[in-house]
């Protein structure tokens, strides 16, 4: 909560030192925006807030070197080695915020779109300061999209899409998060995952309306001005590693999360607010201040009822699947726990709807068969664990549960069978070869 305030106020002042209209109102409502909870009261995304702080700093300290820099163009200035210290200063914290979260890596594509907004032009020397921090950015990206794969194992069918299913996958997200931000009715923690067609005309619509969205802007850049078009493409182009071009983990449950516009949203929220601003005039009535005021506090009332689902692991699961009854890995957890509390019909419920819900959950089959055994229900644990090792033929503890199961229903040359083939896959199994020498006793 700390770092979120901090994160608003440096975002306040990064705006205010840009001269954005209304910079004091996008602050607050990013504050206390109901989509921002997510990032906030789930421990996980402390990464956010932290990649956040330090990317609030390093664009403040770019500024202030470029604005420095524009204005002093002397090579004898006495002002150049501190605007040199400034660069340096950014540079580092952007640094910090690779460590913290690399979906900060867009950031120097933000300083370029910042260039552009405000000077009609993207000049030679703007684009040599941002190298470093584009050849870091990249650098860091790169591990990341690494390690997605091949570490937390973003890789198989279930993120084997084509170039035009990805591209349909993008356009619906941009869709989706401007939605939120001005609908936040239902927040979830998983959303429903699409189902993604390319054969499916309609579902074009989605991307192509957004590129129409950026073309109209561009055409009535010189009417209307930069800033529409800056914040549009200020808020794609930092969504743009969640969009689905590239593989994450996130992916297997869902396309979308809100801790993903975290930064993004900021775009969408300027727009709406600096219009909000203008609109009220120069001099803001005492009535637009109280509606203002209201607004926040409306938000902040749906923040506050959305923060208590993030009390524990239970409460999450449990309001994740009264708004999405299809979250398959929400059925699966709340198993898990309840069956941990012992309540074991509960627990069976939701691991059958797991599997229901995601046919190929091989540890949902599993944890059914163990749910079942501790119940007593021998022959059904049995069939059970037999799916799980058909799914999975090397998966030693499916193997010795299923071959307690057999025991405990009277097969004990089928439990024999099993007990061998969990001691194959791993010799040193202890608790197979346990269950093994009781097998044999039985047999004498």
């Amino acid at each position: 909560v700390l770092l979120q305030c901090v994160n608003s106020v440096l975002l306040w002042r990064v705006l205010a030192l840009l001269s954005i209209p209304g910079s004091w109102l996008v602050a607050a409502i990013f504050a206390v925006h109901p989509v921002q909870v997510e990032t906030v009261a789930w421990v996980t995304e402390r990464k956010n807030l932290l990649s956040g702080f330090f990317y609030f700093l390093s664009l403040y300290f770019f500024l202030r070197f470029h604005d420095s820099r524009l204005r002093n163009d002397a090579h004898d200035d006495p002002h150049e080695k501190k605007s040199w210290s400034l660069y340096g200063i950014s540079f580092v914290f952007f640094i910090c915020a690779l460590l913290s979260k690399t979906v900060t890596c867009t950031l120097p594509a933000v300083l370029l779109l910042i260039c552009w907004w405000k000077q009609g032009r993207i000049g030679k020397e703007s684009v040599l300061f941002t190298l470093p921090f584009l050849a870091a950015g990249l650098g860091f990206a790169y591990q990341t999209a690494w390690m997605e794969q091949f570490i937390a194992g973003a890789r198989g069918p279930e993120w084997e899409f084509s170039f035009f299913d990805r591209f349909l996958v993008a356009g619906r997200a941009l869709w989706f998060y401007i939605g939120k931000l001005a609908w936040p009715f239902p927040v979830i923690f998983t959303y429903p995952r699409w189902n993604i067609d390319d054969t499916l005309w309609w579902q074009y619509l989605y991307p192509f309306s957004f590129l129409l969205l950026i073309l109209v802007l561009w055409c009535l850049k010189n009417k209307i001005g930069r800033g529409p078009l800056a914040g549009v493409l200020f808020f794609a182009g930092s969504l743009f590693p969640a969009l689905g071009f590239f593989n994450v983990y996130p992916m297997r449950f869902s396309f979308v999360a809100d801790h993903f516009q975290y930064l993004s949203c900021i775009g969408i929220i300027a727009l709406f607010s600096v219009g909000v601003v203008r609109a009220a005039g120069k001099k803001i009535s005492q009535a637009a201040v109280v509606l203002l005021a209201l607004f926040l506090i409306f938000l902040a009332n749906l923040t506050w009822s959305q923060g208590p689902v993030y009390k524990d692991s239970f409460s999450l699961w449990t309001d994740t699947i009264r708004k999405n009854p299809n979250a398959w890995m929400a059925r699966y957890n709340l198993g898990n726990l309840l069956a941990a509390r012992g309540k074991t019909e509960e627990a069976v419920t939701h691991f059958r709807a797991a599997v229901s819900l995601k046919p190929d959950h091989v540890d949902a089959y599993y944890n059914l068969g163990n749910a079942l055994l501790s119940g007593g229900n021998y022959e059904e644990a049995i069939a059970q664990y037999g799916i799980t090792v058909r799914l999975k033929p090397d998966y030693e503890d499916a193997h010795n549960n299923l071959g307690a199961a057999m025991l405990n229903a009277g097969r004990v040359e089928e439990a024999i069978t099993q007990f061998r083939e969990a001691i194959k896959i791993r010799p040193d199994f202890a608790s197979a070869h346990n269950n093994l020498a009781i097998a044999l006793r039985m047999k004498n």
